[in-house]
């Protein structure tokens, strides 16, 4: 019974120390799964194709509307518009932007029946700098790039009161615009974001004004107002 124990366990120690001789060797093997796996992860690494964003680093979008108030052609507007943008490591938003405006009803100096104002649109290349993205409060610098169009409409109240309202286009322009801004931005929550701030428009392209119904430029100025993002940051 000895004899059996003594020869039981004796085979069991050979066979122990031969599975850790085997996995000894291919610790040190040039084969090893283990250095395999490391020498096709360098190999992977070394073949990846890299990008301005990295490896690890986030990528996010948003969809914005803001609004505010600027001038065209010397009278009080409002611009409305929206922003759809890609967010690349919290610190680049690239996308479109489009802006929509129309300024105040004016009548004419020798009519109280007739009235003009200016209405438009421009969009194009959107490019955000966000400086501290991760602050609850921190700063961006928004750029459209684009072109546009601008025109000036004139109303007849023939009926009024009634407000039976004829209305055609008396001119029209086309432009080209570069649009700067700056904005402060509040972290309301992981997935909203509110903003205040300015932006100036710097245009190109009109003709010669014709009777003085549009005026050169007369969409350059500065514009305040209000923004709000919705995405994820």
């Amino acid at each position: 019974m000895k004899n059996k124990f003594t020869i039981t366990l004796a085979s069991l120690i050979l066979l122990f120390a031969a599975v850790s001789a085997q996995d000894t060797l291919h610790l040190f093997s040039r084969n090893h799964p283990m250095k395999l796996q490391n020498s096709r992860n360098q190999e992977n690494s070394s073949d990846e194709i890299r990008t301005i964003t990295g490896r690890g680093h986030s990528n996010g979008f948003y969809i914005g509307f803001h609004s505010g108030y600027a001038q065209v052609n010397d009278y009080d507007a409002l611009n409305i518009g929206t922003r759809l943008a890609w967010v690349a490591n919290h610190g680049l938003a690239i996308g479109f932007a489009g802006t929509g405006f129309f300024s105040e009803p004016v009548y004419f100096t020798n009519s109280s029946s007739r009235q003009f104002n200016y209405s438009g649109g421009y969009g194009g290349l959107f490019i955000e700098p966000i400086l501290f993205p991760k602050m609850p409060v921190h700063v961006s610098f928004p750029v459209i790039m684009g072109v546009g169009g601008i025109a000036r409409s004139v109303f007849y109240d023939m009926t009024y009161p009634y407000e039976t309202t004829d209305a055609y286009v008396e001119s029209s322009e086309a432009f080209v615009i570069l649009e700067p801004g700056a904005e402060i931005e509040l972290n309301v929550a992981r997935w909203l974001r509110f903003g205040l701030g300015c932006t100036y428009r710097f245009t190109q392209g009109f003709d010669q004004p014709k009777g003085g119904e549009i005026k050169d430029n007369p969409l350059d100025g500065l514009t305040t107002g209000f923004s709000i993002k919705l995405g994820k940051f």
